[in-house]
């Protein structure tokens, strides 16, 4: 996959979907959970372009789940439903309903670490510190959706 056929949107769960916690059965469990643990030695990867190769070949394996785009029309902020749609559309930000939550939260991550190694590797000025910082933080949401999941801990 070359940086310009990444997908063009990211779809996000809907806020009032996100689960605190969802159990996974088998084979999906198997399947989310390898694929944590593939995206976490992707993260470890010196490499921008190796991890990117290795988060592609992820997003492979996983299927694209069947979604429906949501309205967001209350953020409990000032925002009205329009400044909602003109950031979302700013950013390429697709909001979705589905039944398979902890596929589309995966494939979200997934699709979030791959764009960020792009750019780290097509912008070799970024600040190192930075790049590690926003590292840990994706490694932070991997072990979150693993307690989310009911997951054992991933290594």
């Amino acid at each position: 996959m070359k940086p310009e056929d990444s997908p063009t949107t990211l779809d996000l769960l809907v806020p009032w979907e996100i689960p605190l916690a969802h159990y996974l059965r088998d084979p999906e469990r198997q399947q989310i959970r390898a694929s944590l643990q593939q995206l976490l030695q992707a993260l470890q990867t010196p490499d921008f372009d190796q991890a990117r190769l290795q988060i592609e070949q992820i997003l492979a394996s996983l299927a694209v789940p069947e979604t429906q785009s949501a309205q967001v029309k209350s953020t409990k902020t000032g925002l009205t439903s329009d400044d909602i749609n003109d950031y979302d559309q700013y950013f390429g930000v697709n909001h979705v309903q589905t039944e398979a939550i902890a596929l589309c939260l995966v494939r979200g991550l997934l699709t979030n670490c791959h764009r960020f190694m792009t750019l780290c590797a097509q912008q070799p000025q970024l600040d190192p510190q930075q790049i590690a910082l926003q590292k840990q933080g994706f490694i932070s949401y991997v072990h979150l959706l693993a307690r989310a999941f009911y997951l054992e801990d991933l290594s």
